[in-house]
């Protein structure tokens, strides 16, 4: 039986408050984590107005404390003191795995009179009641504790976050709590930020330990290759794998015990001399073929391996994010409430809101899912899933993931699934359209409670992610067939940007010769287009928009003769010189007014007003005007902007 998700809103704790007062503990109310810590509060005798007694070690007790963790506060402290300079108006915590506070940095809380959080004093369960640092040890694993689920503290002014760090052998080093005010909209950016912070503390560890051996950094994105979500794998001079982090053994899919003392010759599917010789004086990429996929690699010679740097989060989020030059370029040219409508989808998806782009296909819905993802400004996890190119029977496994001996065919260890791959990131449901009704249900589920069950499994795991979803199709037009599901796309449609076709944006002749630069440089060739074959590429309808021009222009580039320094018309191919040579055809042309006029601005003036009548005719709603007028969405808005 599959357990629903507490709600963790200020009114359900205080529901949850008010059971206690009656003697009831309402575990159904509570985060499963702060229900059990709840429990052995009441065990220990702490009730809320418990008045506390809370040691705090003098000055002579702490000195001795910080020299016994100094491995710890060497490790931890230079990270630490870069990190709060960007988490302005918040407190951060250095503690030993008994919860005592080694070291205080940046701002101190008072939580009450008498209390203040600071070096020297334990925040222990049984003495200081629920809390993120003593919750965080025995969990073992990264918690958020809201400011009304500390059980002694119903007016806490703050919340926390508190993940521990481990060391090589699964022994508990210490923790690092992250404090800040109760009011913050999204106290899950806090939690992602200290899971940085004990990933990147991780990796210097390993680091350390094994800075004279090969080490190998393996993920599933080339992009994240050196992030603080890479995995990393030592190995020996003979070739034989000496460790495996947690990370590395989740990329691929084996324990990390298993794959210890291991040739890596499997892994690599090249000869280990071979390899060395390769990377002997710099790192190497490489390209891991796997049973379920395809890793990127860096193998690294002894000594010159760095750990990543954790990437600079702000706090609060800022009201106007900057939006990247990734996007401006690309909406650059884009019809002005269009592109306005993309900055809004920026915007928005830094604030947690959904983003559906529509568009046809190969207008790139993709590149704009990437754009906005880069808008954010971190470095997180990009994770696509197309629901039209994997079949009913594989989608749910790979979008919810499943437990080991699932079904037949399971990967050994289970799978997290595409949900959980991009936690702390952004997930783009490409072809959202083509999703069954069946699985439209469960994601929306999913995404109400932030909480995703895996197949075969009765764990929920928790996920934090933005979600893009992206459709060639008309989702609103689905709704009205009852192909998709009305409160999924109220779900997925806070903003939505509609893709202009590529005959519908200006500049386009620009366009093609940026591209076109873009494309020699990557081939290595130095040609130019033709002029009159760039008005002919800049006056074709392309029915298949960017895709479409991309493979015409690079087919030309890649087909040119060696010798040959421009490309016209008659370089092309056969198919292509007639398409471009008949230009666009009849219904390729906007619908014929039905007014005689000699002016252009005359007829694009009679060509507005009749789209003004025809979309008042409509109440204003745009995609029925559009469907009128015989034209999409994003022409109308073009052309009434």
């Amino acid at each position: 039986m599959t357990i629903r998700a507490a709600l963790r809103t200020p009114d359900v704790i205080r529901q949850a408050r008010e059971h206690l007062s009656r003697g009831q503990l309402p575990v159904d109310l509570l985060d499963a984590s702060i229900g059990r810590s709840w429990q052995r509060c009441l065990e220990h005798g702490l009730l809320p107005g418990t008045r506390l007694e809370l040691p705090r070690l003098d000055s002579g007790e702490l000195r001795l404390q910080r020299e016994a963790h100094r491995r710890l506060i060497e490790l931890a402290d230079p990270l630490v003191s870069r990190a709060v300079e960007d988490l302005r108006g918040c407190q951060l915590l250095l503690a030993t795995p008994d919860a005592t506070v080694l070291k205080s940095y940046g701002r101190d809380f008072v939580i009450d009179q008498r209390l203040r959080i600071g070096a020297g004093i334990n925040l222990d369960e049984r003495r200081f009641g629920t809390n993120a640092p003593a919750l965080a040890l025995i969990e073992e694993a990264p918690v958020l504790v809201k400011s009304c689920e500390h059980l002694l503290f119903p007016d806490n002014p703050v919340s926390c976050v508190a993940a521990p760090l481990f060391d090589l052998d699964g022994s508990c080093l210490g923790l690092i709590d992250l404090t800040f005010e109760a009011n913050h909209p999204r106290p899950e950016i806090f939690l992602r930020r200290v899971q940085q912070l004990t990933g990147a503390l991780g990796q210097r560890l390993f680091m350390h330990y094994y800075q004279q051996r090969w080490v190998l950094q393996v993920h599933a994105s080339l992009a994240e290759l050196d992030g603080v979500s890479c995995g990393l794998v030592a190995i020996s001079d003979t070739g034989f794998i000496l460790a495996v982090d947690s990370q590395a053994g989740r990329w691929l899919g084996q324990a990390a015990a298993s794959l210890t003392g291991q040739p890596v010759e499997a892994l690599f599917g090249s000869p280990w001399p071979a390899l060395q010789r390769q990377c002997e004086r710099q790192s190497a990429l490489l390209g891991l073929e796997l049973t379920g996929g395809r890793l990127f690699g860096r193998l690294n010679p002894p000594e010159q391996w760095q750990p990543a740097e954790v990437v600079p989060v702000a706090s609060p989020p800022p009201a106007a994010p900057r939006l990247g030059r990734q996007l401006d370029d690309l909406v650059a040219d884009w019809p002005p409430p269009l592109a306005r409508e993309a900055r809004r989808a920026a915007r928005a998806l830094a604030s947690g809101l959904p983003v559906l782009l529509q568009g046809d296909t190969g207008t790139g819905k993709e590149q704009l899912a990437r754009a906005l993802h880069a808008s954010l400004g971190e470095q997180r996890p990009f994770v696509a899933l197309n629901c039209a190119a994997l079949p009913e029977s594989l989608i749910e496994a790979e979008l919810f993931g499943y437990g080991e001996g699932a079904f037949t065919g399971a990967r050994k260890g289970g799978y997290g699934g595409r949900l959980v791959q991009a936690n702390g990131g952004t997930l783009l449901l490409d072809e959202i359209g083509d999703m069954p009704l069946a699985l439209q249900a469960r994601l929306l589920r999913v995404l109400q409670e932030r909480v995703v069950t895996p197949l075969g499994d009765h764990r929920e795991v928790p996920i934090d992610c933005e979600v893009i979803a992206a459709s060639h199709r008309d989702l609103e037009e689905r709704v009205a067939t009852g192909d998709f599901r009305e409160d999924l796309f109220y779900r997925l449609a806070a903003v939505v940007v509609e893709l202009p076709a590529l005959n519908e944006q200006d500049g386009l002749a620009a366009r093609i010769r940026e591209r076109w630069e873009a494309l020699c440089r990557a081939h290595g060739r130095d040609l130019t287009l033709d002029d009159a074959l760039v008005e002919r590429l800049a006056g074709y309808p392309w029915p298949g928009n960017w895709r479409e021009l991309e493979h015409c222009l690079e087919a030309a580039l890649v087909g040119a003769e060696p010798e040959r320094r421009e490309v016209g018309l008659e370089a092309l191919s056969p198919r292509w010189q007639r398409k471009l040579s008949a230009g666009a055809t009849a219904t390729d042309r906007p619908p014929a007014m039905s007014v005689t006029t000699d002016s252009p601005q005359e007829l694009r003036e009679l060509e507005r007003l009749h789209m003004l009548r025809t979309l008042d005719a409509h109440g204003g709603n745009m995609t029925a005007a559009a469907r009128a007028l015989g034209i999409s969405r994003s022409t109308l808005y073009r052309r009434l902007g």
